[in-house]
């Protein structure tokens, strides 16, 4: 299955950044796989019963949120210029105030999908963000960890939306197909 799918006759474009949705999926099984081995299959002392099973279900509570986020991501950044449409899952959208931040719906915007107005966007970058962290290793010398994150920031009449993606090369086509189907940046001939 491709994960860029384009209809250049309705000017659709649907973008998935396949690596990330991966290492979800696998998050997903693995909490699934633990919470059930911890429920159903481990026999431990009936003394230990009350923590096994706190510990079971705090998994399989991990596990459901893990499945709505490999949902919420599965389905991509779709891009619909016939009826004006940026539909993307949630998790990067800044607060429009202070009060913003006292909202349990900001808190877990990252488990919905949300749409903007695809005119309303009005810049777009794509970058890589770095961050270095020191660290001890295990032989006492200081190391210095480097973090490269492929980010892209749009904003726009909405406010601003920050994305971070696993693959370098998804976050490059959804830049270009932004700018391009909302015919920004430098001019567009048409023939």
């Amino acid at each position: 299955m491709s994960d860029v799918s384009r209809n250049m006759a309705s000017h659709s474009c649907t973008v998935v950044d396949a690596p990330k949705v991966f290492g979800i999926l696998v998050l997903t099984v693995l909490f699934l796989a633990i919470g059930v081995y911890l429920l159903l299959v481990l026999e431990v002392k009936p003394a230990d019963d009350t923590a096994r099973r706190f510990w079971g279900y705090l998994f399989m509570a991990f596990f459901i949120l893990s499945a709505i986020k490999f949902k919420v991501e599965s389905k991509g950044y779709v891009i619909d210029v016939e009826n004006n449409i940026f539909e993307f899952p949630g998790g990067g959208i800044a607060a429009d105030s202070f009060l913003s931040y006292f909202n349990p719906i900001f808190w877990l915007q990252g488990f919905q999908r949300h749409q903007r107005p695809l005119s309303e966007i009005r810049q777009a970058e794509a970058y890589q963000e770095t961050s270095k962290r020191e660290y001890t290793d295990s032989q006492g010398r200081r190391r210095v960890r480097t973090i490269k994150l492929d980010k892209l920031d749009i904003s726009g009449d909405f406010g601003a939306i920050s994305f971070y993606f696993a693959s370098k090369g998804k976050r490059d086509q959804l830049y270009s197909a932004i700018i391009q189907l909302n015919e920004m940046g430098s001019p567009v001939l048409r023939r």
